[in-house]
C-alpha cells in the first residue's frame, strides 16, 4: 500500500544531484514525502515533492507542541499546507495521528483561517453495544468524543463551550448527507469504519474555503464490511500522485507508536 513517503539514502554525488534537480534516479510521486538519510541511516534531511522539485518542509509552529519523529515532520508540513485540501493521515494507533489534526486544526481556527474544527466519526462502538444513549443528539455525538476532549485538555476553552461559541461543530456520519461545510478545518476520525460509498459521500460534503482530513487506522476496523469495502484503503490507492492530496501512513514496524512504552509493547508484539 502506498505510504505517502518514501525513504532514500543517496550518496553524496547523488544527493547533489537531487537538491538541484537533475536526479532521474526516483521516480517520486507529487506530494510524496522523501526521508533522506546517510549511509548510516541517520536522517538528514525531510523534503516534499511538488511535482518539479524537492521542497523543504514548512509547518506552523504550534505552543506546547513538537513532532517527535520524521514521518511527524511530514505530517505537520501536509497539515499546514492549505494548498492540500485532502489530508490522509493514516496508520499504527499511537501515532499521533488524531492529536496531530486536532493541535492543527485547533491553531487554525484560533488565528481565524477556518472558522471552526468541524469533527465526525462514526459511531462504531468495539465489543458488545452500550445500548441507547439518552440525551440529544449533540449530548450523544459527545459521549463518542473522548478521543477529543483527551487532546483538548491544554485548552482554555472546553468542548461545550467552543461549541456555544460555534468555533467547534461536532456530528455524527449518519446526519451528514445533504450538508455543505464551508470554510471548516473538517476532521473524519476512526475512518477505518467507513465503507466506500459513505466515504464518498463525506467527502463530498467538503465545501468551499474547507479541508477535510481523514484519519484512521486500517488494522482497527471493528466489522467485516469495513475490511471488505474500506473507503480508507481505497482512497489511498486511488488518490496518490494527485496534487489535491497528500498522504501520511504510519508504520507499526518502524516505532511510529510514539504513545509510551506500554502501548508500544501491544503495537508490536501482541
Amino acid at each position: 500500500m502506498y505510504t505517502g513517503y518514501i525513504v532514500i539514502q543517496p550518496d553524496d554525488e547523488n544527493l547533489a544531484a537531487l537538491y538541484e534537480g537533475r536526479s532521474t534516479d526516483y521516480n517520486f510521486i507529487v506530494n510524496q514525502y522523501v526521508i533522506i538519510q546517510d549511509v548510516e541511516g541517520k536522517v538528514i534531511d525531510k523534503r516534499r515533492w511538488d511535482g518539479e522539485k524537492l521542497v523543504p518542509l514548512s509547518y506552523v509552529k504550534i505552543k506546547d507542541f513538537k513532532p517527535k519523529t520524521p514521518k511527524q515532520e511530514c505530517a505537520c508540513d501536509l497539515l499546514s499546507n492549505k494548498e492540500i485540501p485532502i489530508k490522509i493521515i493514516a496508520g499504527v494507533a499511537g501515532s499521533g495521528k488524531s492529536r496531530l489534526s486536532i493541535v492543527h486544526g485547533l491553531y487554525f481556527v484560533d488565528k481565524q483561517v477556518y472558522s471552526k474544527l468541524f469533527s465526525v466519526r462514526h459511531n462504531v462502538g468495539v465489543g458488545r453495544s452500550n445500548g441507547f444513549l439518552k440525551g440529544s443528539k449533540v449530548e450523544k455525538i459527545l459521549a463518542w468524543l473522548g478521543f477529543l476532549r483527551d487532546n483538548m485538555s491544554d485548552r482554555q476553552l472546553t468542548i461545550e463551550e467552543m461549541i456555544g461559541r460555534e468555533t467547534l461543530e461536532v456530528d455524527g456520519i449518519e446526519f451528514l448527507k445533504g450538508r455543505d461545510i464551508k470554510d471548516a478545518w473538517m476532521m473524519i476520525d476512526e475512518a477505518e469504519d467507513i465503507d466506500e460509498p459513505v466515504f464518498k459521500m463525506v467527502g463530498e460534503r467538503c465545501s468551499e474555503g474547507s479541508v477535510i482530513c481523514f484519519i484512521g487506522d486500517l488494522d482497527q476496523a471493528t466489522q467485516e464490511e469495513f475490511k471488505k469495502s474500506s473507503g480508507l484503503r481505497r482512497a489511498i490507492e486511488k488518490f496518490q500522485g494527485l496534487p489535491q492530496v497528500g498522504i501520511i501512513v504510519f508504520d507499526d514496524k518502524e516505532n511510529d507508536n510514539v504513545r509510551s512504552d506500554v502501548s508500544r509493547i501491544f503495537t508490536k508484539y501482541y
